[in-house]
């Protein structure tokens, strides 16, 4: 990573923080969610296990319950713990709300970066995440860390796909990480920006360092996303738009004694959980009008 840098404390430019204000996100799970939520038997865990497929929704729920209309004492990082607070009617309003802000449309105006294939990045991001960092953080942090680690590239098409889309091309062309080529176009990173995200949504210390250093090794949960973040590029489990494989986080997989874990076998479980959730997601929703 490039030690020149701000941290997400030094302040952004200022159309990026403009646009950290409405933030837009359609999620979907939304008639998953809605159809859940009508039905007695659902629990919060079985809505945990739906809400944990999508990286804004995620980040939603998480800075709903972390806001100052709860004033809770503590922050809350467990979603099982946040559906268990805000109640199942709350979180499907958060859904729907998020839908109506359209982010996935936004998406679709940067070729580079299809919200399928995004998603499909995160997802197996975030299920090499809690594979690897197994009995070293609680599975649900580490997936979290992992889903939302790119939420900051969503601002940045929020702001200006076209010139995110130039970012993508040029990162490509001249064979650099991603990051490189928005610090030159945006003034920032997709690090700096998420981080900035997560601080202003005040989510808990872990997940805003492990968002800001997921190509570095910055925090407790940071090397586990940084390794599996590249696992996904070598395996190409979908497409967050930087294809370089970075050489530090394959030297962090070997100090954390993981290289072993970084097998064929991995690559095709991760692949098998997301064609599960696919085809889940795409199943007919009876109920899923609002």
């Amino acid at each position: 990573m490039n030690n020149t840098t701000v941290s997400y404390q030094t302040a952004l430019p200022s159309d990026i923080q403009a646009a950290a204000h409405d933030i837009p996100s359609v999620s979907p799970l939304l008639g998953k969610i809605h159809r859940m939520s009508q039905e007695m038997e659902t629990s919060p865990r079985d809505m945990v296990k739906i809400i944990m497929l999508d990286p804004t929704l995620t980040a939603q729920v998480l800075r709903l319950v972390n806001s100052s209309f709860y004033g809770l004492a503590q922050r809350v990082s467990s979603l099982a713990q946040a559906v268990v607070l805000l109640g199942m009617n709350t979180v499907k309003n958060i859904a729907v709300s998020t839908a109506l802000l359209n982010t996935m449309s936004l998406l679709e105006r940067c070729s580079p970066l299809r919200p399928e294939s995004f998603w499909r990045h995160c997802l197996g991001t975030a299920l090499a995440c809690k594979t690897l960092g197994t009995g070293q953080e609680t599975a649900e942090l580490l997936f979290v860390a992992g889903m939302l680690h790119d939420i900051g590239k969503i601002l940045f098409i929020r702001l200006d796909p076209d010139r995110y889309g130039k970012a993508i091309r040029e990162s490509r062309l001249f064979g650099v990480c991603l990051y490189f080529a928005e610090q030159a176009l945006f003034g920032c990173t997709h690090m700096q920006a998420g981080a900035f995200l997560a601080h202003a949504w005040n989510f808990d210390a872990p997940l805003i360092e492990a968002i800001e250093h997921h190509h570095a090794t910055g925090s407790r949960s940071a090397p586990y996303v940084a390794v599996a973040n590249n696992f996904c590029k070598e395996s190409s489990i979908g497409d967050s738009g930087n294809i370089v494989v970075e050489e530090h986080a394959a030297s962090v997989a070997l100090q954390l004694g993981l290289r072993d874990k970084l097998t064929q076998q991995l690559a095709a479980s991760i692949t098998d959980e997301i064609m599960q959730a696919a085809a889940f997601l795409c199943q007919p929703q009876e109920h899923s009008r609002l």
